[in-house]
């Protein structure tokens, strides 16, 4: 039995549910795993509106610290928005023994887009489409909301800032995953990830997936490869910068 527990978390508007192949993946080999959801999830868009970055990071690090009591040290990872929340826990806690950000959020937001949502709030726009998951596999389904607050969008912004500019302090180990159809974030955020980091860096090309990789075509590569890395991970791994 492994002394590493393992915390997944996933993306903004999703559930736990969209990680569940990692979940389940890092629970069958002896790994004692977590997959919260995230505040202001797994219920209604509208109890997302008046939740800050503030808010989700701390809801996250009530679990992490629950599970680091009951460990030597924790491996994170995280998809889309879970991927930047596991980046910052990383810079905070010396418990984090390695992050894998799968289609992390790092660069900070594009300033027209940034007005744009901020526009759309003036004017009392609080809520804007999701859109269908980002998924490829047609028999694949993500629980996620249909709608997302702009507010909770413009938050995103904020702690992909916070993230970017913490980037060189980063030493943990990393497993970096792009999937090659992601449709929602840029694969230049997982590269200058990568780039900026300063702690071993291997990297994760899915071929056949979209932005929910957990969840896609490529999902038994990634618990494969995730699971390898895993393995690799040991207490003296590194510490958080």
């Amino acid at each position: 039995m492994s002394h590493l527990g393992v915390l997944c978390l996933h993306g903004l508007g999703g559930t736990p549910h969209s990680v569940l192949p990692l979940t389940a993946a890092s629970h069958g080999a002896g790994y004692q795993t977590v997959a919260p959801k995230l505040p202001g999830h797994g219920s209604a868009p509208a109890d997302l509106i008046d939740i800050d970055w503030a808010d989700l990071f701390a809801g996250v690090v009530d679990v992490a610290e629950s599970l680091a009591s009951r460990v030597e040290g924790i491996a994170v990872v995280g998809q889309s928005m879970g991927a930047t929340l596991a980046l910052q826990l990383a810079t905070e806690r010396d418990f984090v023994r390695g992050v894998a950000a799968i289609n992390p959020v790092v660069l900070p937001s594009d300033v027209d887009a940034t007005e744009h949502l901020q526009f759309l709030l003036e004017r009392g726009s609080v809520m804007q489409p999701a859109g269908d998951p980002d998924l490829r596999d047609p028999g694949a389904h993500d629980s996620a909301y249909i709608e997302l607050p702009v507010h909770a969008l413009l938050q995103l912004g904020v702690g992909a800032g916070i993230v970017h500019d913490r980037l060189d302090r980063i030493s943990v180990p990393l497993l970096v995953v792009s999937s090659d159809h992601d449709a929602v974030v840029d694969p230049a955020n997982a590269d200058e990830l990568a780039a900026r980091a300063r702690g071993p860096v291997t990297r994760l090309h899915l071929p056949n997936s979209g932005h929910v990789a957990a969840l896609d075509l490529d999902r038994e590569l990634l618990c494969e490869q995730l699971l390898t890395w895993l393995a690799g991970l040991t207490d003296e791994s590194g510490t958080a910068g």
